[in-house]
């Protein structure tokens, strides 16, 4: 037989049970805002049955239910999206940091524009027509030698501007070591908590998300893998090597390269070895950097390079307004870098506009004007200009492409996590919901109490009282 009190006791355990089911509730409602927060669920089950003895009945349990438990406080979040979100904003930080180099390198050619290169170039190609119908102009030889400074002065800017866009990515790079560094560190002080709080059976279920969320900010920096060891720590591995494992963690560096003229490289702070980085934001840096910045510098210096030839060729082949002076470079440099006129034009007179010496001759003028409409560049196959406006197509379908990918991963991602708030996102009205669920349930046990108490004052105070 069971004591008078057992009803009680499952009373008791309903309370207690129901009102923790209420605290879950209210900490899920006072954190739907939290970022990164997962919406936690009291899992309620019964407590071990009451094996109820008799003289021919074997002694088993299921014969009395003894009330209610908490079983645990579970997470509701699905790993399944956790990976395709970290995925995908890998991808997305990459591009990202491509995008952002690229508009920038948009902004320094400037183009279409009165200030851009296509309209430089074309001054100067006037500047010489110019001087060919009027070799002795002393207003034409001043015009040329002026478009002629702003076109190298034009090219210089271009190409030292791509060159700090280069630095600036450099130091960037800096910056998001030091931010993998950081977040690696951060989970590797949440796995020690973690690791100590679940030893003792309880869920680390806030520590774990803030532990996830410093996932979800690495996948947008570097690419990596992740497993959960069986104390709850989390090993990070960028391909082949760990980067956090449980309470440990390595960290990354960088340090110049020496292929790559001196820009930095990304190692292993132990061993001093290569990170192998092939996306997030950290791998678009890269590129950006190495990739797409070199081949617009390297696509200026060609054309640079082209002038500079073709230009000095013809010119050396000229006289100046003397009829006697020749064989005289007009650029000086040998690309985009150090492109210049050359100082020896301080008088005018040495430019040579004439192919014979003679006065009024300004064929070697009208040679050089011809350049623009020249096929001497990419195999002699393509003008300057038509060089230079290939290039700049290029960037545009660069550009477009950084960001239709940028629009259409961060779509992808939206819509990721969209599902992910689904499942893991605090709904008020569920909340709310279980909160009268659990309210209505704690009443009910106190009813029993009350039931209780009442049949216990009975059998108390109410039997065997006759005769007294």
């Amino acid at each position: 037989m069971g004591s008078a009190f057992f009803g009680l006791e499952i009373a008791t355990r309903s309370l207690r049970a129901q009102q923790r089911g209420m605290e879950v509730t209210g900490h899920n409602i006072a954190n739907a805002n939290t970022p990164g927060f997962s919406r936690q669920r009291a899992v309620l089950a019964t407590t071990d049955p009451y094996p109820v003895p008799a003289f021919n009945r074997p002694l088993v349990g299921g014969q009395i239910g003894t009330g209610v438990k908490i079983e645990a406080i579970q997470r509701v979040r699905d790993a399944f999206l956790d990976t395709q979100i970290r995925k995908e904003s890998l991808s997305l930080g990459s591009w990202q940091s491509i995008e952002t180099a690229l508009e920038q390198v948009e902004v320094i050619f400037n183009e279409p524009s009165e200030s851009g290169l296509s309209k430089v170039m074309s001054d100067f190609w006037n500047a010489w027509q110019e001087l060919a119908k009027d070799p002795s102009s002393q207003v034409a030889r001043v015009s040329l030698r002026e478009q002629s400074t702003t076109l190298t002065g034009a090219i210089n800017h271009a190409y030292a501007q791509l060159e700090e866009l280069k630095n600036n990515l450099d130091g960037d790079i800096e910056i998001k070591v030091d931010q993998i560094n950081t977040i690696a560190r951060q989970i590797r002080d949440l796995n020690e908590s973690i690791i100590k709080f679940e030893s003792t059976g309880d869920s680390a279920n806030d520590l774990r998300d803030k532990r996830d969320l410093l996932l979800d900010e690495l996948s947008k920096v570097i690419n990596f893998s992740v497993t959960e060891s069986d104390n709850g720590g989390v090993l990070i591995y960028i391909k082949n090597k760990t980067l956090v494992s449980d309470v440990e963690m390595l960290e990354l560096t960088t340090t110049p390269g020496p292929l790559n003229d001196s820009f930095l490289k990304v190692i292993w702070a132990d061993d001093l070895s290569d990170v192998s980085i092939t996306n997030g934001s950290l791998n678009g840096l890269i590129e950006a950097r190495d990739d797409y910045i070199n081949f617009y510098m390297d696509e200026l210096d060609q054309l640079t390079a082209g002038i500079i030839a073709q230009v000095n060729d013809i010119h050396e082949d000229g006289f100046a307004l003397d009829g006697v002076t020749t064989g005289l470079d007009f650029f000086t440099g040998t690309g985009a870098a150090d492109i210049a006129v050359n100082s020896i034009f301080s008088d005018l007179s040495l430019i040579a506009a004439s192919m014979s010496g003679e006065a009024g001759d300004g064929l070697n003028a009208l040679a050089i004007a011809g350049l623009k409409r020249t096929l001497t560049m990419n195999g002699a196959t393509a003008t300057f200009d038509d060089f230079y406006k290939s290039t700049i197509s290029s960037l545009g379908v660069d550009i477009q492409e950084a960001n239709r990918l940028v629009v259409n991963e961060r779509l992808l991602i939206e819509q990721l996590n969209n599902r992910k708030e689904s499942v893991s996102g605090v709904s008020l009205d569920e909340e709310v919901v279980n909160l009268l669920k659990y309210q209505r349930a704690y009443e009910a046990a106190s009813r029993l109490i009350t039931v209780m108490d009442e049949m216990l004052d009975k059998l108390i105070n109410g039997t065997g009282s006759v005769g007294r």
